[in-house]
């Protein structure tokens, strides 16, 4: 408490130079269409400087950058979920959402989180996410907060502040603040039930939503409850149901590759098929190496040559000849083209079958003038599953010729070696991916006036999350190894597991069963259950909140308004733990979760604000204000399972200004240092190390003559969190300026530059990168254990701070309101046209001073360092056009995503330096554009007095059904997910909802 007495001290002293966004004058803005920024009279607003998102404005008003969507622009899109909202707005990024599920088992199956700019980690966010201006307890064990859980039927607005906000709100907002405001002021009833589907009659969605809220104590109460439901069916495997998928593009890797009969080919091998061409070939028919359902002979030692490339037939007695395809990794693992078996994209759920049901309610009763009481209470559930990959044998089993399943055609073949079996399992022996989350929030405030225009407040929060997750059929490899030496024994002549036979067998191998994994339908359901077994995951959180805070005016300034302060002092208590079941050998499975781990967080923050307006309708201009924030962190963090701490200190501050030089003419800038400290799961993770040989630990070591390769060093990866973490610190920059011109009436429009700089970037370095710092700047060494130069026996590729990220660009509004009447008097309504753009031409990430840089921006591709970061293509643009009267609303949208770049790591025939025989080279390195349209109508039926009425209404989402464009490389088994990029691109195709709203 002394340290924070000091830090408090010096708040004070600071906020007299400092000063905190407060708006400024009010924007008039002409009444009318529902997608125009909501309109705000700021001088009527209440005066709370605390946070800016308590005090409602739309983005032209705000000093940095910021989107505003109300109530009225979500209803009439038709939308259901604030992960709707948040996709129409350029500057956030969906990489967790229903549409990228894919192959993946994650426990955040089926949620969507917020990721402004891209820039959340793959353990974490750079995206804090608040529900009325206050903390929501994270849903996930990276710390983000999934939007599911959040009642889309009471949102009153939607703001969106990109840029740093940490001296505002805390940690977690490098990248930004979404703030959730919740109509907890609602009178009456209001209800909604629609359904909605693709064209393609599937993605089948239900929803209802009933709230109520009255006042009550002859208006000194109110109160609000309610509750929503949806269950959102999914769409099924990319490559069975949509046309553009089964195609089956994606990447394949032209070195070192096996041609049948043993020879290698690739673009650094002359005289072989592969040369000539680039090292990366981008091409349609996209399967597995030797992944077929029948099973297949892989094309390696120690099998005979003539017994390679041999399939089973269906009742796997007998065999044909198997085409592997072209471009087979030599480390028999990732995509190939061609051949026999089925799609990479098989199994790759399109949408994710989501179920979620939430219940709402608050109350707040004014005591006195002095002392008003306000609660709030939520409880959320959502429940989500995909289908996954199941493991079959690993390149590096083998089955003995002796094995009585093996037909005698192939034992011939043979001779007295054993074989590596290729084998696609997804149809026989399913393994699903599920999660059920819940979620509850419990929050009571006290606040009221002090006197001399002074007020208080504070709250206390509640929260707590618990997931489970199961994964059921993951292959146990000791059991599977047991059943799949099947002999058969010589006193009986019954084909059992060799391991029974010894004199001493392991104890593992009791109740084993022989696996015939030859043909399709000759699995015994016995065998099956010994050799997979289910996994689970137990994840509980929870969080304490305390804040308290006073502001008022501390001098009536100089004419030009009142200098408003604010102090305050926040602090959060969060405690998490994962396990994971009484799972005997829990390591020895091919696809776990990981291993146990938890810990306790623990923050204390203080925090001053100063608004101070300079000068107003003077000589040098009609406005000039100045505000800012300072905010001194402490977090001590400790280890459940090690007992291992760390405390770690930071201050956080913000600058930023508004100056009015004329009417219609609004300059802004902002100036920010924000901080960022490691996460739980960044810190606490404990992984085991990957199986040696599998797609997870394999790396290309360049040591090892005829690298690189599509693997060529088996070795265990292990990754992880970490407690020697440092906090991330950035600097963000925004300037910009609005023009209202008086001669346009009812017309807007914003430009801001942005700049972040993040320093100390907490990251997940994926192995082969360790290896490729190690060999190319000496940098991460240290992780690296080697045998000898061509053995690399151990890769530590756990949570790293790494050297710098930059970001720069623009973000565009505009805002056009036209009351049809003023055209020609007999026309009703009005038109509003909007139009909110993106333009990111930096982003550069710089591992080390020592390494060179490398600027993704563009890339429309895959994600960066296995998801630490995301990029965006050049230019992306949303556009609305309303149509608005009394009764009837209509509203045709535009998304617009424009020409990319797939990979900027790799060069293709259209970058500058192409060369094919360079080991970067790529096929082709653009990815199309897209432009998509929607289309949304609803119609007002009054029931009475005031706003009481029936509403219907509709719309559609790519009505044109335009197919996304080819975009893979997203990752997942060795290859990519989707053919194309779903986080940009639209997935489903064509779909439609319609509804019916009540409002009384």
């Amino acid at each position: 408490m002394m340290r924070l007495g000091k830090a408090m001290r010096s708040l004070w002293a600071g906020s007299a130079l400092v000063a905190f966004a407060m708006p400024a004058s009010a924007q008039e803005a002409a009444a009318g269409p529902l997608l125009a920024a909501p309109a705000v009279d700021e001088a009527t607003a209440e005066s709370v400087v605390v946070t800016g998102s308590r005090i409602a404005r739309n983005g032209f008003s705000a000093p940095t950058p910021a989107t505003v969507f109300n109530a009225q622009t979500i209803q009439s899109l038709g939308q259901i979920n604030v992960a709707e909202t948040l996709r129409i707005i350029p500057q956030n990024s969906s990489f967790q959402s229903d549409a990228n599920a894919g192959i993946t088992a994650g426990g955040n199956v089926g949620a969507s989180f917020a990721n402004l700019r891209g820039l959340n980690p793959f353990f974490g966010t750079r995206t804090l996410t608040l529900v009325n201006s206050r903390r929501f307890v994270p849903t996930s064990d990276g710390g983000a907060v999934d939007l599911n859980v959040i009642p889309s039927a009471l949102i009153k607005r939607v703001e969106t502040v990109t840029g740093g906000a940490s001296a505002a709100y805390g940690s977690d907002a490098i990248a930004g603040v979404v703030n959730i405001l919740l109509d907890t002021d609602l009178e009456g009833f209001k209800a909604q039930v629609d359904y909605g589907q693709t064209a393609r009659a599937d993605g089948r969605t239900w929803h209802g939503s009933l709230i109520y809220g009255t006042g009550f104590a002859g208006g000194r109460g109110h109160i609000v409850f309610g509750g929503e439901y949806q269950k959102q069916r999914g769409i099924g495997d990319c490559a069975k149901v949509r046309l553009w998928c089964a195609a089956s593009n994606d990447v394949y890797t032209n070195a070192s590759t096996i041609l049948p009969g043993g020879r290698t080919s690739g673009y650094n091998i002359p005289g072989s098929p592969g040369f000539g061409l680039p090292n990366f070939i981008i091409g349609p028919g996209s399967k597995q190496a030797f992944n077929d359902a029948r099973g297949v002979v892989r094309d390696r030692a120690p099998a005979a040559p003539a017994a390679r490339n041999i399939r089973f037939t269906d009742d796997g007695r007998g065999i044909v000849q198997f085409d592997p395809g072209q471009y087979v990794s030599s480390s028999q693992t990732g995509p190939r083209q061609g051949g026999d078996g089925a799609s990479t994209f098989d199994d790759s759920d399109l949408q994710t079958p989501v179920e979620r049901k939430i219940g709402y309610a608050s109350a707040e009763f004014e005591v006195s003038e002095a002392l008003k009481i306000a609660t709030e209470l939520s409880y959320a559930e959502r429940t989500a599953s995909n289908s996954g990959v199941t493991a079959g044998p690993r390149s590096t089993y083998f089955v003995q010729a002796r094995n009585p399943f093996v037909p005698d055609a192939l034992r011939a073949l043979l001779g007295n070696t054993s074989f590596s079996l290729g084998k696609d399992l997804d149809g026989q022996v399913a393994s699903d991916n599920r999660a059920k989350a819940t979620v509850f929030r419990g929050v009571l405030g006290l606040s009221g006036a002090i006197g001399g225009g002074w007020t208080w407040n504070g709250y206390y929060q509640y929260g707590h999350n618990k997931r489970d997750q199961d994964r059921t059929n993951s292959r146990v490899n000791t059991p599977f190894v047991y059943a799949l030496d099947a002999v058969r024994n010589p006193a009986t002549g019954e084909i059992v597991c060799a391991e029974l036979l010894r004199p001493n067998p392991d104890p593992i191998a009791q109740g084993c069963r022989p696996l015939n994994l030859f043909g399709i339908g000759n699995l015994d359901p016995a065998a099956v259950a010994y050799a997979y077994r289910p996994v689970v995951e137990n994840f509980r959180y929870t969080q304490h909140v305390l804040s308290g805070s006073v502001q008022g005016n501390l001098h009536d300034g100089w004419g030009a308004g009142p200098i408003g302060v604010a102090a305050g002092v926040d602090y959060r208590d969060e405690k998490g733990n994962v396990t994971h079941g009484d799972i005997p050998n829990y390591t020895d499975y091919a696809f776990t979760f990981g291993l146990d781990f938890g810990g306790t967080i623990k923050v204390l923050e203080g925090f001053s604000e100063i608004n101070v307006p300079v000068f107003r309708d003077g000589p040098l201009g009609n406005l000039l204000e100045l505000n800012g924030a300072v905010r001194y962190t402490r977090n001590r963090s400790r280890d459940s399972y090690s007992a291992e701490a760390k405390t770690t200190e930071a201050t956080s501050w913000k600058l930023s200004g508004i100056y009015d030089l004329v009417d219609g003419l609004r300059l802004r800038g902002s100036r920010s240092r924000d901080i960022r400290a490691a996460g739980f799961r960044e810190l606490f993770l404990k992984n085991q190390p990957t199986e040696s040989g599998s797609s997870q630990g394999i790396v290309d070591n360049p040591a090892i003559p005829g690298s690189p390769a599509g693997g060529d060093d088996p070795t265990p990866i292990l990754n992880g969190g970490s407690f020697a973490l440092r906090p991330e610190k950035a600097d963000t920059t925004t300037a910009g300026g609005i023009v209202s011109p008086g001669f346009l009436k009812g017309f807007r429009v914003s430009v801001d530059w942005y700049q972040i700089k993040i320093r100390d970037a907490v990251t997940t370095l994926p192995g082969q990168r360790i290896v490729d710092f190690c060999t190319q700047f000496t940098l991460f060494c240290d992780r690296i254990t080697r045998a000898s130069a061509t053995d690399i026996t151990f890769v530590d590729a756990r949570q790293v701070n790494l050297g710098r990220l930059t970001l720069r660009g623009f973000d565009i509004e505009a805002d056009y309101t036209v009351r049809l009447s003023d055209l020609a008097a007999p026309l009703a309504g009005s038109v509003n046209l909007r139009v909110l753009g993106n333009r990111q031409y930096d982003f550069i990430v710089q591992p080390n001073p020592g390494v060179a840089s490398r600027n993704y921006a563009g890339q429309s591709g895959p994600v960066g360092d296995a998801g630490d970061f995301n990029p965006t293509p050049p230019w992306i643009w949303n556009g609305f056009v309303t149509y608005d009267t009394d009764r009837f609303t209509t509203v045709l949208s535009m998304r617009r995503i424009n020409r990319g770049i797939l990979n900027v790591e790799r060069t293709g025939p259209e970058d500058a330096g192409y060369d094919p025989a360079a080991i970067n080279s790529i096929s082709t390195n653009r990815v199309a554009a897209r432009t998509y349209f929607g289309l949304a109508a609803s119609y007002r039926i009054p029931i009475g007095r005031n706003d009481r009425a029936v509403e219907l209404f509709a719309t559609g989402e790519n009505i044109f059904d335009r197919k996304p464009p080819v975009a893979p490389g997203g990752g997942g088994l060795g290859g990519s997910n989707y053919p194309t990029n779903p986080v940009y691109f639209d997935t489903f195709g064509a779909r439609w909802r319609a509804g019916l709203r009540v409002r009384y």
